[in-house]
């Protein structure tokens, strides 16, 4: 039991080389495996990507269609002033005494062209 561990000088170099040689091919593996998995995860990478893009997207159209559907309400109620001045005028012309719709138009009328 009082002999000592010895080692010869080759013998300590091979150990070496050895442990050496087990790190790369650890390291090595672990290099494929990460590889691997970059491999598989890539799909789903692209393809959150493409929807992040496509998201971007889309709230930038929704605040154009929030614009254009403000505009389009703005221009149905001239709209509606302008039909019911048009019938006012038209009641007024039949009639020659429908002074009270006309007055209502008109002050419609005012109301829209000086609230734009």
């Amino acid at each position: 039991m009082d002999n000592p561990i010895t080692f010869t000088p080759g013998q300590l170099v091979a150990t070496i080389l050895s442990i050496c040689a087990g790190i790369c091919a650890i390291g090595a593996a672990i290099g494929w495996v990460i590889k691997a998995v970059k491999r598989v995860q890539k799909p789903n990478q692209d393809q959150n990507k493409r929807l992040d893009e496509i998201e971007a997207r889309l709230k930038e159209y929704s605040l154009y269609f929030k614009r254009d559907k403000e505009r389009l309400d703005e221009m149905d109620d001239g709209s509606r002033v302008t039909q019911r001045a048009i019938l006012a005028l038209l009641s007024h012309g039949i009639d020659g005494n429908d002074i009270d719709s006309m007055r209502t138009a008109k002050k419609e009328l005012t109301d829209f062209l000086t609230r734009r």
